[in-house]
């Protein structure tokens, strides 16, 4: 399960409540979204809606948080794509496949034969290339 939201509080009279209560419902002013710019190891993008209630005893307006979602705009995983480039059975380029995944040929390299030694794939690495068997 996520995190639990945090209670929007006023900084000026302490009144708290929290978000999708009926409380909130009647004193949102105004939504916005903000996009990380970089997305997380497994390529999602935390999305966060912003929104500036009323507070309802003293008026003062208050911004912050009314939520977080993960947006998946990078696709699959580097670990899917490696599942998927070896379950096909084709024959690659280390080379090749480590510009695909933006990582180093040496680390590639070092994950597929940890992959061969745990029998998480059938094949051999031989002349920069995976051959499957």
């Amino acid at each position: 399960m996520g995190k639990k939201q945090k209670p929007i509080k006023c900084k000026k009279c302490s009144n708290t409540f929290e978000v999708g209560s009926d409380e909130d419902k009647k004193t949102r002013n105004k939504e916005w979204t903000m996009v990380a710019p970089m997305p997380d190891k497994d390529g999602n993008v935390t999305i966060t809606l912003m929104a500036t209630w009323s507070c309802s005893n003293c008026g003062k307006t208050i911004r912050g948080s009314a939520g977080k979602t993960k947006g998946d705009f990078g696709g699959k995983s580097r670990s899917e794509q490696i599942a998927d480039l070896l379950n096909s059975g084709a024959e690659f380029k280390l080379s090749d496949f480590a510009t695909t995944l933006k990582v180093n040929e040496e680390n590639l390299e070092k994950i597929l034969s940890v992959m061969i030694k745990k029998g998480q794939a059938d094949g051999k690495i031989a002349k920069g290339k995976y051959i499957p068997n």
